[in-house]
């Protein structure tokens, strides 16, 4: 291909990164697939697919045999996941979750380790860097390979990673998390862990085919994400859905509540499901707790449904029956109230995600580094 102003010419990388969206998003394709799929010649789609193997994001490849087909075979192209590869760092209070994928988001690595909530911030964050060189050096992958790190914290963290509040870790409150976790040119894009549960649930969990839904995550704390018309809600300051701070949300009841029981909070689960009447008791004045907030955030946000995530999803039905109950009884319509599907590993999943929209955006920008060095 030519060059123009050394980077080629507007209509090159125009063509080049809708070849490559055409292939990240469609799978394998012909060249008359590419052509007809952004409307240019044949000629121009195999340009451009050809361009995009030689900087290794697609490759050439041959299907299997079909006996149907006559003549010369056709050239066939796909995305190569294996171009690069992000980070998604989970810095839980009691610990931190590190996955390692490609840039289909398949999982190449993962490496955790428990740690003290007393830790200082820094000896959290070496921590936390140790773990991720450990995750790099499992994926058998350098450095240069890794084109993003996504980041979850608890706490509130600003657009530019900075830790504005943190309660439950509050000497992280005022660190940057995008300078201390940087590794060489490689960015660091940052967010709050249930808004990055959340943004998971929309990604590979219960809310992965709808366009609007309420995750209430409910664990050790209690908070929310919220999804609107497809997009994760962050708000202003990365604080949209924290209604939990209020007393009148009932949420500090709940964790209060679920703190008096006298066993367990399985063992309570356990036996509410079995029919015992203490425990069923305890359960349902739990979900009364709990419908009071939600009920805050359903009606503002008119959610299509709710999603139960945290410890308390694997309560099934014992737990989002008398809840949905409770919130219908406080709202204008009837909300279903789902279980996540997804385990433990939502938050580093949801760091994945945030990773790998950044590198998307940035591959498929026709003023994108790797569009103007493939076409130099």
């Amino acid at each position: 291909m030519g060059r123009a102003g050394g980077d080629g010419s507007l209509l090159q990388r125009i063509n080049t990164a809708a070849v490559l969206r055409t292939l990240h998003g469609g799978g394998e394709s012909t060249v008359r697939d590419l052509a007809a799929a952004i409307g240019v010649s044949r000629n121009t789609a195999e340009d451009a697919a050809v361009a995009l193997v030689g900087a290794g994001l697609a490759e050439e490849f041959v299907p299997g045999p079909d006996p149907r087909r006559v003549g010369r075979p056709a050239k066939w192209y796909r995305f190569r996941p294996e171009y690069g590869y992000v980070l998604g760092v989970d810095m839980a209070v009691h610990e931190v979750n590190v996955l390692v994928t490609d840039l289909a988001g398949t999982e190449r690595a993962r490496h955790s380790r428990p740690l003290d909530p007393d830790l200082s911030a820094t000896q959290r964050i070496r921590a936390i860097r140790d773990v991720m060189r450990a995750a790099i050096d499992s994926a058998g992958i350098g450095d240069s390979a890794v084109l993003a790190v996504g980041a979850a914290s608890t706490g509130i963290v600003d657009r530019g990673g900075r830790v504005t509040r943190s309660t439950r870790l509050p000497r992280m409150q005022g660190r940057n998390l995008a300078t201390d976790l940087a590794l060489p040119n490689v960015p660091v894009v940052t967010g709050n862990d249930a808004r990055l549960a959340t943004l998971a649930e929309r990604w590979l969990g219960t809310g992965r085919d709808t366009d609007n839904f309420v995750n209430v995550v409910a664990g050790r704390h209690i908070t929310t994400g919220i999804v609107l018309n497809g997009r994760l809600l962050q708000g202003a300051h990365g604080a949209a859905g924290e209604i939990g701070i209020l007393p009148e949300s009932r949420w500090r009841s709940a964790l209060d509540a679920m703190a008096a029981w006298p066993q367990g909070r399985e063992a309570i689960i356990r036996a509410a499901a079995a029919g015992d009447t203490d425990a069923r008791a305890r359960v349902e004045e739990l979900a009364e707790h709990l419908a009071t907030g939600i009920a805050a955030v359903v009606l503002t946000v008119d959610p299509e449904c709710v999603i139960v995530s945290g410890g308390l999803s694997l309560a099934g039905r014992t737990l989002l029956d008398p809840l949905r109950e409770h919130l219908d009884a406080k709202t204008l319509f009837p909300v279903p109230v789902l279980a996540s599907t997804l385990d433990h590993n939502a938050v580093a999943l949801g760091a994945v995600r945030l990773a790998l929209d950044h590198v998307e955006n940035e591959l498929f920008d026709t003023d994108s580094p790797h569009l103007a060095a493939i076409l130099a």
